[in-house]
């Protein structure tokens, strides 16, 4: 598992996008299309003295960045993975479970931008006033021909509904928990 996890690492840090260049762009769904499953890292290169400003709306279930970076900042085990001033602070997973699909790695990327909803677990980044070249994402597309071959060792006929959610669990055991995870 080891060895698996860092392959599905280093693959994400190749999609590194910063959020203005993936939210609501056409151009990006070549490299994301709709109704894909996978893992996704949220990342920002904003301090936690800025991070800690962001409180979230009344009466929702959006992530409450404030407290946990209040809570957490000088932890050990919090994730200290860097890329160009970036660092996570997120991930999660994202896609359908039936078929047909009716929802996406993309889509789940996008509530975590932008989320109206008040009873969706997101960051909702937009809506807090943070501005989007602030922020970045990369994934891991479990439906990407180019990632079968990572994939095959987990020897499964359906890998993202049969690890998934450990191999998120994964990630964070062997890199550090992102900040603004509550599960």
């Amino acid at each position: 598992m080891k060895e698996l996890i860092h392959k599905i690492h280093k693959q994400q840090l190749k999609t590194f996008c910063l959020f203005s260049q993936f939210y609501k762009v056409k151009e990006h769904y070549t490299v994301l299309p709709r109704k894909h499953r996978g893992l996704y890292w949220l990342w920002t290169n904003l301090d936690f003295q800025t991070l800690k400003t962001a409180t979230p709306r009344e009466n929702t279930k959006e992530v409450p960045i404030d407290k946990l970076v209040t809570l957490r900042e000088d932890l050990n085990n919090i994730a200290r993975v860097e890329k160009d001033g970036f660092k996570i602070v997120y991930n999660g997973i994202g896609g359908y479970k039936k078929t047909p699909a009716n929802f996406g790695l993309r889509e789940r990327i996008n509530q975590e931008i932008n989320c109206n909803d008040h009873r969706t677990g997101t960051l909702n980044i937009i809506n807090r006033n943070f501005k989007p070249e602030n922020w970045a994402v990369t994934f891991f597309d479990f439906d990407d021909p180019n990632n079968q071959n990572i994939l095959k060792a987990l020897n499964s006929n359906n890998t993202y509904i049969d690890y998934a959610k450990d191999l998120e669990m994964i990630w964070r055991l062997e890199f550090g928990t992102p900040i603004l995870c509550r599960h």
